[in-house]
């Protein structure tokens, strides 16, 4: 079966895009992360193996809501100049 990618045509301004670092916390540790891949209501984010280890997952990759982190960083993401991320647009 194909994964199929739920895009926007517009990206939210508090929403991450593939590439953006972003922070969250989970079972009360402040977490970052690079997110890997946006979805309709989460992003997929891979953190560090050590932080993997101490929420106890068994790999590094973990969904994140929108609601639920910040973005720290947005690097070469036209979205933080108020613009559309070119790889959203229709």
């Amino acid at each position: 079966m194909q994964q199929v990618k739920c895009l926007p045509k517009k990206l939210k301004r508090n929403h991450a895009s593939p590439g953006d670092t972003i922070e969250f916390e989970r079972n009360g540790l402040t977490i970052q992360g690079v997110v890997a891949t946006y979805r309709e209501h989460t992003v997929l984010v891979s953190i560090c193996d050590s932080d993997a280890a101490k929420l106890h997952l068994e790999s590094p990759i973990t969904l994140v809501n929108h609601k639920n982190y910040t973005v720290i960083n947005h690097p070469n993401n036209v979205l933080s100049k108020g613009g559309v991320d070119p790889e959203y647009s229709s």
